[in-house]
């Protein structure tokens, strides 16, 4: 009996070690959190509309019509992990459409980009950010649309344009 007592604890404790781990590794390469409009949201609504919301590189989402809070209102701020040209567009309509804005991002480096200020980027232009603060750089096209921060509904990863480049002069 005392052999099983000090073999159980031992037991509990490499699972508790081990999920989190694992959580972290089943993390997609891009990770939209939804957060409340406004920093003082959280104390006047309830329920508070969060929630992170995983894509797996090379897997494109059309819609988000399966992810909690869905309907609810926020805006979104991201992390993208990858490669250096690793590239994806998140869409302001479902199906890759793109009359409610769009934005590609392009890494340039191994590092984790995170972006809080979707609406900051320059729009209709291709912008270059260096890595800082211990984040990655990236190349950004930003198709801009009113509250686009507020309406991303899908995710497309690679080249998806044609020969025409986004932003390029026509």
């Amino acid at each position: 009996m005392t052999k099983l007592s000090r073999v159980v604890p031992s037991i509990i404790l490499a699972l508790l070690f081990a999920f989190p781990v694992q959580a972290i590794e089943m993390r997609g390469e891009l990770v939209l959190n939804k957060g409340p409009l406004l920093e003082i949201d959280t104390l006047q609504r309830t329920p508070v509309c969060e929630s992170l919301l995983d894509f797996h590189a090379g897997k494109d989402q059309p819609n988000f019509f399966n992810y909690r809070d869905n309907n609810c209102q926020g805006r979104y701020t991201f992390t993208l992990r990858g490669k250096p040209g690793s590239t994806v567009t998140l869409f302001g309509n479902v199906d890759y459409r793109k009359e409610r804005g769009y934005l590609i991002i392009r890494k340039t480096d191994d590092k984790q980009i995170w972006l809080t200020e979707i609406e900051s980027i320059p729009a209709n232009q291709w912008v270059k950010r260096a890595p800082e603060n211990g984040y990655g750089g990236y190349e950004a096209y930003y198709a801009s649309a009113p509250q686009f921060s507020q309406n991303i509904a899908s995710v497309k990863w690679g080249h998806w344009w044609g020969q025409e480049v986004p932003g390029s002069a026509h």
